[in-house]
Formats: structure tokens, sequence, C-alpha cells
């Protein structure tokens, strides 16, 4: 995660999740967050997406962008990988791409910063859930289809909530406020990663 700028000042950054049901947007500086945006709006992330950000920035300066690139929905990834590089060229800044998935483990790892791994987990459609097994690095693997967890595995993500037994850490949506934990390593490219890849 970009922490300074070439000055060593703080950077602001902007993270947007639309990858679910969730339209997730946060300003963070480090992992401090320094207002969000995450409401449940099912669809409709085209229309809402840009007014949110306006919302949200206030006369701040955003010195980079982070997106989640996936896995989830199709048309979401879509909606908020073209926000973050439109955005990105407008503005003059870096744009970054994360997983859906990262975002889940991040969240975890925060409420649990003990935790060795965790299972996130996301809502694949059709009563699949989809994910993988991430580390405190937040590097994410391609994501598959989860039936099941190894007994005593901590899980995380809306995903976790479709698989009979599985104790979830949380069963959120990827969470644009947690972006701040991601290190340098675990920032890629914004270009979308779906289920299916």
């Amino acid at each position: 995660m970009p922490r300074k700028s070439c000055s060593g000042t703080r950077v602001t950054v902007l993270a947007l999740s639309t990858s679910s049901p969730t339209l997730s947007i946060a300003l963070v500086d480090g992992r401090k967050v320094l207002a969000r945006h995450h409401q449940l709006i099912g669809r409709g992330h085209a229309e809402a997406l840009v007014p949110a950000i306006a919302a949200l920035l206030t006369g701040r300066r955003v010195e980079a962008i982070i997106v989640d690139i996936g896995p989830g929905s199709y048309t979401g990834i879509r909606i908020g990988i073209a926000a973050a590089r439109a955005l990105g060229v407008a503005w003059g800044v870096p744009v970054h791409g994360v997983s859906a998935l990262g975002l889940v483990a991040a969240q975890a790892f925060a409420a649990d910063p003990t935790l060795d791994s965790v299972f996130a987990l996301i809502d694949a459609g059709r009563g699949h859930a989809a994910g993988a097994l991430i580390g405190p690095d937040l590097v994410a693997p391609l994501p598959a289809v989860v039936t099941s967890l190894p007994a005593g595995a901590a899980a995380a993500g809306a995903g976790a909530g479709l698989l009979p037994g599985a104790a979830a850490l949380h069963l959120d949506h990827p969470d644009a406020a947690f972006a701040g934990h991601f290190p340098p390593a675990a920032l890629g490219l914004p270009q979308a990663l779906y289920a299916g890849d």
C-alpha cells in the first residue's frame, strides 16, 4: 500500500469495491480510515458510484487509487475498474488493483491479528462460495469454488454463510476501508479477476 509520497508525507488513497452487492468506498491514510461509505445496494453501482465518491471527497486530494478487481460480479468489477482508471488519468495518480478476497481477509486479520491464515470467501452466486486461503501478506491466489472447509479453519466473508457449519469471523462483503492494510507486494494491476479465471 502506498504509504508516503516522494516528499515523505502521508498519502491519501481512494479505495473502491464494487464487485459485490455492496458499494464500498473509503479514503484511507495507511490503516487510518478518513471517510467511508459501505452500503448494500444490490444493483445500481454504475449510477451510485460517482456521486458517492464526490460526497466522500469533500475537497480532499487523492494521491493514489486502489480498486477491487474481483472475483465477484462481472458488471460490478468492470464498473469499479473503469471508474478507478478514469479517475487515475483525470487526477494523474497511480491506480492499483487488489483482490476482493484480500479485502475480506484484511478485515478478518484486523479483527484477529493472531491468525496464521483465513479462508476468504465470497458469494459466487447460485448458492456457491468461491474463495482462497490467504495469509497475513494478503496476497490472494486464484479463487476456486469451495464446498467445505477443513476442521477448525478460520473463515470470513459473505460466502462463509453458504457453507454448512462454517464459523465465520465476519460475513461481510469486501470493504474498501481495509485497503490500507495491503502491503506493496499485494498490490497489482487494475485488471479484472473473475471467479472462473
